[in-house]
């Protein structure tokens, strides 16, 4: 099986913004020929290669989920920290003058 490709499509697809329901766009026809079976068998599309899709499918979305939620977690507390750093800049009595003669 080559189930690592296709995690890894995932997530380069992820880094480059894909939206989170990509995991939609995963045909059976395409999973089907690159775990190397013949045409035959995925025209034929047996329950138990279907299922197998269909499980892989459910771990791109579990993946795709847990990427999200860490990514746009990351992105809260970056904003957080960058807000904190914007605080101290313009707090009352602060200036650059002050900072120049701190540090010499």
């Amino acid at each position: 099986m080559r189930v690592g490709y296709w995690a890894a499509i995932a997530a380069v697809a992820l880094t480059f913004g894909a939206s989170s329901a990509s995991a939609r766009n995963l045909y059976f026809d395409e999973w089907c020929a690159d775990q190397g079976y013949d045409k035959a068998r995925c025209e034929a599309r047996n329950p138990g290669d279907v299922a197998a899709f269909e499980e892989y499918w459910r771990k791109v979305e579990r993946y795709e989920e847990a990427y999200n939620y860490r990514r746009s977690e990351e992105k809260r507390w970056k904003d957080n920290l960058n807000s904190l750093d914007q605080d101290l800049q313009s707090g009352p009595g602060f200036s650059d003058e002050e900072r120049r003669n701190r540090y010499q």
